[in-house]
């Protein structure tokens, strides 16, 4: 069988990496056009098309005679080990060490202009080590931070390069053996720029569908949980209570005359009128109680392992602490009040039973004057606020 010639293995690689450009390059034209592109998207796609760049000015200097006053495909990878280091951490919201390896990528780039050949190779794996650790470093911690499998992909990668380029630099040094050396650090490129490319995209579609995971159990105004994301975080703590017999209480919580606010100013400061009211109910509330927004201006509050009385106590401190907050538009001071009800049920506990009675009970507390907490028992309802408290039998 005819053996391939060299040249036409330097022209099949460059057709792979350019086919791989291109089809990152379409993904990223795709996710670009999207309401909500992934960080770090604009600085990736630089370093996809200086890779490519690179590999032309390569096949170009190797295979086409093309004789070239610099050692271009030294600098463009310099500059590349750079970009993704960049790249890696406007993904991971960090800018710190910019400054510094900008000032060590400068320098090794204008090296090309001084060094000689050999030299210059050296330059060229100490730097590309470095960017790469740093970049492997960034995503390494990204990804174990969001549980991304895709960033630990391009950490592998990084850690390739960091290993292989003091590889290929001891075989310069000790065994002025260069062919071999430009062969490792050929193949380490290859690979790397492979799976850079492929932990990105992975990367980008564990996030979407975190995100679409995020948007079917939560709230987007005021990222508390919907009502799915509620019964979902509520199936260990209902199976615990029914299993020890532990009470379980429900708040539910309205805001006084909405529809008002809405009229009166904006939705948009109707928006901020919940958002005030989620805020103070989360801080109030402890780490093991549950809040979601179930409706336009209610939120359900599921308390385990608290019996009525406690749950009275909680919603009357969240009742004050948001009266305490008022609302600043314009220069213009709204006062924001809420309504509660309060439920509890022991041992078994049907979400949907429990709400009803703690919806049943704000009823109460609306008809009653608002601004207040009411409370139901089997056969007792108590309406209270800070001025009294009546007991209805």
């Amino acid at each position: 069988m005819e053996q391939i010639s060299t040249i036409n293995w330097a022209y099949m690689h460059f057709a792979l990496i350019f086919a791989i450009t291109c089809a990152q390059m379409l993904v990223v034209y795709t996710l670009a056009e999207s309401s909500k592109p992934p960080a770090g998207l604009g600085l990736y796609t630089v370093y996809f098309m200086a890779s490519l760049l690179g590999w032309i000015a390569l096949t170009l200097q190797q295979n086409s005679g093309v004789e070239m006053g610099v050692d271009l495909p030294s600098v463009i990878a310099i500059l590349n080990g750079f970009i993704l280091f960049m790249a890696a951490g406007q993904r991971g919201g960090i800018v710190a060490g910019r400054a510094l390896l900008g000032a060590l990528c400068l320098a090794a780039c204008l090296c090309v202009f001084f060094l000689p050949a050999k030299t210059m190779f050296l330059v060229e794996a100490l730097g590309l080590a470095l960017f790469f650790a740093a970049a492997g470093l960034l995503s390494g911690w990204r990804g174990w931070r969001q549980r991304n499998v895709g960033d630990g992909i391009i950490a592998s990668a990084a850690l390739l390069m960091t290993v292989a380029m003091p590889v290929a630099s001891y075989y310069v040094l000790a065994e002025s053996n260069s062919p071999r050396a430009e062969s490792i650090a050929f193949g380490a490129h290859t690979v790397a720029y492979t799976l850079v490319v492929m932990g990105f995209l992975a990367s980008v579609l564990i996030e979407y569908q975190q995100h679409l995971s995020h948007l079917a159990t939560e709230d987007t105004l005021t990222r508390l949980l919907n009502r799915r994301g509620l019964e979902d975080a509520l199936q260990v703590s209902m199976a615990h209570a029914q299993r020890h017999e532990l009470p379980t209480s429900a708040i539910m919580v309205d805001i006084d005359h909405f529809k008002q606010v809405n009229d009166s100013f904006s939705n948009e400061t109707g928006d901020h009128v919940i958002r005030l009211v989620a805020d103070v109910i989360s801080r109030v509330c402890r780490s093991s109680d549950v809040v979601a927004r179930t409706g336009g201006e209610e939120f359900l509050v599921i308390l385990p392992d608290t019996d009525l009385n406690a749950a009275r106590v909680l919603a009357e401190r969240i009742r004050q602490a948001v009266g305490e907050r008022p609302l600043l538009v314009d220069f213009q001071r709204i006062a924001v009040t809420i309504s509660l009800g309060v439920a509890s049920s022991n041992g078994h506990v049907d979400l949907d039973s429990l709400a009803l009675e703690a919806e049943r009970a704000l009823y109460l507390a609306k008809h009653g004057g608002r601004n207040r907490v009411a409370s139901v028992e089997p056969r007792r309802v108590h309406l209270s606020n800070t001025a009294s408290r009546n007991t209805m039998a």
